[in-house]
C-alpha cells in the first residue's frame, strides 16, 4: 500500500491525518523508529508512538 493509499485508509476509519509533528499526533508510522531527522527527534520528544508498517495494518482492520 502507497503512502496516499494509507492515508484514505486512516480517513475512513475516521482517523485524522497530520502532515507536521504536533503534541496532537498519537501515532508516526514508519519503518525507522531509529531516524535522526528534526520531525524524529520532535516526535521522540513529546512521546509519540512510533508504529511499523505490521502495526498499521493490524490497526486499521
Amino acid at each position: 500500500m502507497n503512502k496516499e493509499e494509507a492515508k484514505l485508509k486512516v480517513i475512513e476509519k475516521g482517523g485524522v491525518i497530520r502532515d507536521a509533528i504536533s503534541n496532537d499526533l498519537w501515532y508516526l508510522v514508519t519503518n525507522d523508529s531509529n531516524g535522526e531527522t528534526e520531525n524524529y527527534r520532535k516526535a521522540r520528544k513529546l512521546g509519540v508512538t512510533f508504529i511499523d508498517e505490521l502495526e498499521f495494518l493490524k490497526i486499521i482492520k
